[in-house]
């Protein structure tokens, strides 16, 4: 039988412990590639010139993007290429399998090619259901020229036992 998971105080007081922040950059290739992966065609996500006469700074980060966490080989997961950071929350379930619970993204300002993001995160809510256990985080991107949040992101993971 797989244990069973309490959400202790332990649990509780990380909620909110922020992380280490990280940088995100938005490149127009990068942009780009999303947007064709998506399969968007409109010019405002391949076309500097469009977007700059539609009043934009260059080309529009797709819906979803929010620009590449900058690599470095001694500080990111060598398998995800996410940072690897101080802070945070730190379960450590004993649950074996995980599973994407979703991602639900806020916008407040447009992204654009360019824009260097500064990210942090924090463990936002713990649930548990049966055998399963349902974390999320929040992530809040700035603008590191404007320091303007522009996005926040919640991320559930599920992990089974």
């Amino acid at each position: 039988m797989a244990e069973v998971f309490e959400i202790t105080d332990e649990v509780k007081a990380q909620f909110g412990v922020e992380t280490a922040p990280w940088v995100y950059e938005v490149t127009t290739t990068s942009v780009r590639m999303y947007a064709r992966g998506i399969g968007s065609t409109d010019p405002i996500h391949y076309d500097v010139d469009f977007a700059k006469s539609q009043g934009f700074r260059s080309i529009v980060a797709p819906l979803g993007y929010v620009g590449t966490p900058a690599f470095s080989p001694e500080t990111n997961d060598a398998t995800f290429g996410f940072p690897r950071r101080q802070g945070g929350a730190r379960l450590n379930l004993p649950m074996k399998g995980l599973l994407d619970g979703g991602t639900e993204t806020e916008y407040f300002d447009y992204i654009c090619a360019g824009d260097t993001l500064v990210e942090t995160s924090h463990l936002a809510d713990v649930k548990v259901k049966g055998n399963m256990v349902f974390v999320t985080n929040e992530s809040v991107f700035k603008n590191q020229a404007t320091g303007q949040v522009v996005a926040k992101q919640r991320l559930t993971s599920i992990h089974l036992g």
